[in-house]
């Protein structure tokens, strides 16, 4: 099934509901504004691309180098419609990090007996909603579950910061579901293989384990019930229904200029 496809189907994914932990608004607003294309997320894009599919890679992507304006650069555009153009100096860097992680030895065992951009549609057996999800990666034989992400660092404590604030565990577990209720199998093993956006490319594989995928489950069964709620009553509120206490930071408290300093302020500029 191609990507155009799956977008096709009417049904709940992570990339939609992930709004609603914003609230209600925004995962409306997510449904109706499409989002804007930036150089970053073609560059996500094309490292999926070269590392699950690098056969397609020459057919939807382009490289061109120079000024993105003019005669040269208009019919540059009109010659590869359809296709994402980067920068040669992005494609080199998205190249390395896809090399660094195929070779890298523990994740090299993974593409074995592996399957890429699979879709998954199921229903939801506490609400009923359709479901959807595009895994990234997946070993059936070995009921492992994969996802690959992108990152300023590896360091453990610093990717499981930006996991915890971009739900990764929450994505996983949407897809895990999927394994379960649209494909037929239990994930035993749900794993996450990041890469480093910047030389030298370092590549890690976290393992999300069974306390972490729990709290998922329970977060996104509320995110779930309120989704339904919403569209039962439609009516899509926003972050606040009710007025707030204005919360100040903690440095507006500081006693003396000591306190003051600790926060990396001067107080007298």
């Amino acid at each position: 099934m191609t990507f155009d496809e799956y977008s096709a189907i009417d049904a709940i994914n992570w990339s939609s509901l992930k709004h609603m932990r914003t609230s209600p608004l925004a995962f409306q607003h997510a449904l109706q504004a499409p989002r804007e294309d930036t150089t970053a997320l073609a560059m996500g894009r094309a490292a999926h691309t070269l590392i699950f599919e690098p056969h397609l890679f020459d057919e939807e992507f382009a490289m061109w180098e120079g000024d993105r304006r003019g005669k040269e650069w208009a019919q540059f555009k009109a010659d590869n419609e359809g296709r994402t153009i980067l920068k040669t100096t992005e494609i080199d860097d998205i190249a390395a990090m896809a090399d660094a992680v195929r070779r890298h030895p523990l994740v090299a065992p993974y593409f074995h007996d592996a399957e890429f951009e699979q879709t998954m549609v199921w229903t939801d057996p506490r609400t009923g909603a359709a479901c959807k999800a595009r895994a990234d990666w997946m070993q059936p034989a070995n009921r492992v579950l994969l996802d690959f992400k992108t990152c300023r660092s590896v360091d453990g404590r610093r990717f499981g910061a930006e996991a915890a604030r971009w739900g990764y565990h929450l994505q996983l577990a949407h897809y895990r579901a999927g394994c379960e209720y649209g494909l037929g199998w239990a994930p035993k093993r749900v794993l996450i293989v990041a890469a480093e956006k910047a030389a030298p490319f370092d590549v890690a594989v976290f393992e999300i384990d069974a306390a972490s995928l729990e709290l998922a489950d329970a977060e996104l069964s509320e995110l779930m019930d309120r989704l339904i709620a919403c569209r039962q009553a439609d009516q899509w509120p926003g972050r606040y229904t009710e007025e707030q206490a204005l919360q100040l930071p903690a440095w507006v408290f500081a006693d003396d200029e000591d306190d003051i300093d600790g926060y990396g302020l001067s107080s007298g500029e």
